[in-house]
């Protein structure tokens, strides 16, 4: 089987790329933070004045969501962010005159508080991967910071390079190899190395999202050196969660009775639960009724809409040709089969911006309802679906390694995938794609419960993907990775102590998908023998995962850093000397992340 992400935003270069160091430490400020009345964000020496005004103005209920960038709250956080930033790094100030920043997003969330995500950018030029974070309080006072920004030297962005944006496009097109589905993209950059020194280079992605033939769809991000030519460092974005040499054994189990959710609207649709799916029982789907008195699989009950199209066994899924039916009563004996997993995959999409509303307080993947596309029947007999950063795919399996991959879990990591992109965009290799692989099972996961609650056909359990994957022999336990025992898969780890001899971002997702698991249920690390007693629950282990993944976390964010994003996520949430807070570090101190 074979899961796919892609972090780039579609036709775009993506701006979260490349190492950086301590790029989420969590720095409270000593005093009030000043404000600068300057428009531009990149400052020098800090403002002292005190914030006069409130963002959300004291006592005025807010709407969670985005903020927009050009309102003067958004205008007015920035500002505080970026003179916190340089009041926190004097010794920039005189050398390049303060860092300085491209507003990449601000947010208000359910507590009131306002989190301001910004670019690092540098003589005008983007820094790869290079983010800050700054959080503001329910009353417009800056509470603390994600991130540090380190010296860059003068005239790195300036200065005249050896190479071209087409010399950089023609050596990323050699290696490529292939024709691709989607503009090729180049952008001039500046990338820290390996060895820590800056360079200027150009950031080239080549993105083939076709199937077929035994191809990987791919999503290439190359840094190529502007001066010399050299790859810096290079990733696809479009990964397959297959687990070479892995032997598939039984180690699922299900998550203790935890209350349903506690907000939450009723079910959209007819009312009546009536139509049948392949993996989860008789729900009751929202769709659209067509001009010719039919019913497509549209639903424009939710954000700015859910659909479901027929790739048509093409190798890249595309066009908008719709699933019908005549009495809107989905998956009846006498429907076309072809309609089958459309109504697993519109579900699956249904349930994902569910969870996502009623658990994580957020409208889609984007926080403003962005529209969620799936495509069934991609390629012919392919074992894999992905999302490409745009929608997604889903293949029909072989009937051997997996039938079908439109189950709830599968949907649910994958269209989480996007969630990832769309915030933190936590780079695909090195501990950062461990955890991007890690957050999408852990959010799958959280869906598959969701449904659950709502859903008594639907199981909620902890292993990946288990409904679809080798469907004749018989063992419905047997699944891709397994988040309470994840070494029982032959290939994963639960323990940080060997992550040196495990990178790959799909065996390294067992140290946080086992973090979670004992900070929701209990246990112990099967590594290193540390039990943590008694677990919180799924709905608040997913509510501080979610929080840090979407408001503390950046794209290089490593182990140690989601702990303490996650610490600090609880600690909003249910207070610093909380229960919950405590095993929050209980459960990542099991598992070998300090």
């Amino acid at each position: 089987m074979a899961l796919r992400t892609d972090l780039s935003k579609p036709a775009v270069i993506p701006s979260q790329r490349t190492d950086t160091k301590a790029t989420n430490t969590v720095a409270k400020p000593t005093g009030p933070v000043g404000m600068s009345s300057q428009s531009s964000f990149s400052a020098g020496a800090p403002s002292k004045a005190k914030a006069a005004v409130a963002l959300n103005g004291v006592g005025t209920k807010v709407t969670p969501g985005p903020v927009d960038l050009s309102s003067p709250q958004a205008q007015q956080a920035v500002q505080q962010t970026v003179s916190y930033v340089n009041q926190k790094n004097p010794q920039l100030s005189g050398i390049t005159g303060g860092a300085s920043f491209s507003p990449r997003s601000v947010e208000r969330d359910q507590l009131g508080m306002t989190h301001v995500r910004l670019d690092r950018m540098h003589e005008g030029v983007k820094v790869s991967g290079e983010q800050v974070i700054g959080h503001l309080d329910a009353k417009g006072q800056f509470d603390s910071l994600t991130g540090n920004v380190s010296e860059i030297p003068v005239g790195l962005g300036k200065a005249p390079t050896k190479l071209t944006a087409k010399d950089a496009l023609a050596t990323a097109q050699k290696d490529f190899n292939g024709t691709t589905t989607r503009q090729p993209t180049v952008e001039r950059e500046i990338v820290k190395g390996k060895d820590g020194q800056y360079r200027a280079a150009f950031h080239v992605t080549l993105t083939d999202t076709s199937v077929g033939n035994g191809k990987e769809p791919r999503s290439m991000n190359y840094f190529i050196d502007a001066n010399t030519g050299e790859s810096i460092k290079q990733f696809n974005t479009i990964s397959h969660a297959e687990r070479p040499g892995a032997t598939r054994a039984g180690g699922s189990s299900a998550p203790s009775k935890t209350p349903a959710p506690t907000t939450g609207d009723k079910a959209r649709g007819t009312g009546v639960v009536d139509d049948t799916t392949m993996y989860s029982g008789k729900v009751d789907l929202s769709t659209t009724k067509n001009k010719d008195g039919t019913f497509s699989l549209e639903d424009k009950t939710r954000g700015k809409g859910i659909v479901t199209y027929d790739a048509k066994n093409q190798e890249n899924a595309s066009g908008t040709t719709a699933f019908t039916d005549k009495n809107d009563v989905w998956g009846e004996k006498t429907d076309p089969a072809r309609a089958a997993t459309a109504v697993d995959a519109h579900y699956g999409a249904e349930m994902t911006y569910d969870f996502y509303k009623d658990i994580l307080g957020r409208d889609s993947i984007d926080g403003k309802g962005e529209k969620l596309v799936s495509y069934v029947h991609t390629d012919v007999n392919l074992v894999n679906a992905f999302w490409d950063g745009e929608k997604m795919s889903y293949g029909d399996g072989d009937g051997k390694d997996s039938g079908p991959l439109t189950t709830l879990d599968i949907a649910g990591h994958e269209i989480s995938h996007g969630l990832t992109e769309r915030t933190a965009g936590l780079e695909y290799e090195g501990e950062s794609g461990g955890l991007n692989e890690s957050f999408s099972d852990i959010m799958g996961a959280g869906v598959e419960w969701y449904a659950s609650q709502k859903n008594s056909a639907v199981k909620s359990d902890w292993a990946v993907g288990e409904d679809a994957w080798t469907p004749k022999n018989g063992d419905n336990t047997d699944a891709l990775r397994y988040m309470n025992d994840p070494t029982s898969d032959g290939y994963s780890i639960d323990n940080y102590k060997n992550f040196p001899k495990m990178t790959e971002v799909h065996g390294s997702s067992g140290i946080a998908n086992n973090a979670f698991y004992l900070l929701t249920e209990g246990g112990k690390n099967k590594t290193s023998g540390l039990e943590v007693k008694d677990g919180i629950g799924m709905e608040k282990s997913l509510k501080i995962f979610g929080r840090a993944l979407t408001t503390y976390m950046t794209p290089q964010t490593n182990f140690s850093e989601a702990r303490a994003a996650t610490v600090k996520s609880a600690t909003d949430l249910y207070g610093k000397d909380s229960v919950e807070v405590k095993k929050v570090q209980d459960a990542w101190t099991a598992v070998g992340v300090k």
